[in-house]
């Protein structure tokens, strides 16, 4: 939804049912996946997610004002990169604390 109020709200563009239903399927996944990490146990991943998820609407948002064409596309580039590198972080604190806790139940 908030994909929503940044494109048509505050960049105040046009409504097209196309790309209305684009950005829901975006959100949709990304949401799936934010929460399915966290019912799955993977805390650290399900945060950072969402921490990115937010971090690069906000980027989004900033970047495409007044922009158009490529300028419009390389701000969802950079939605999706902080997506990505919060999905990275998380993985690897994850991991790292899976790691910890599998050597200290060995070291017991």
């Amino acid at each position: 939804m908030l994909l929503w109020l940044i494109r048509f709200s505050v960049l105040g563009q046009s409504w097209s049912a196309i790309h209305a239903l684009r950005y829901f399927l975006v959100c949709l996944v990304v949401s799936a996946v934010i929460a399915l990490s966290g019912w799955l146990g993977a805390r650290w991943l399900a945060v950072s997610l969402l921490a990115g998820h937010l971090l690069g609407l906000l980027f989004m948002a900033i970047a495409s004002r007044g922009a158009t064409g490529w300028e419009d596309l390389a701000s969802l580039l950079i939605y999706l990169e902080l997506l990505a590198i919060g999905f990275g972080l998380g993985v690897v604190i994850d991991l790292a604390r899976l790691i910890v806790s599998k050597a200290r139940r060995r070291g017991d």
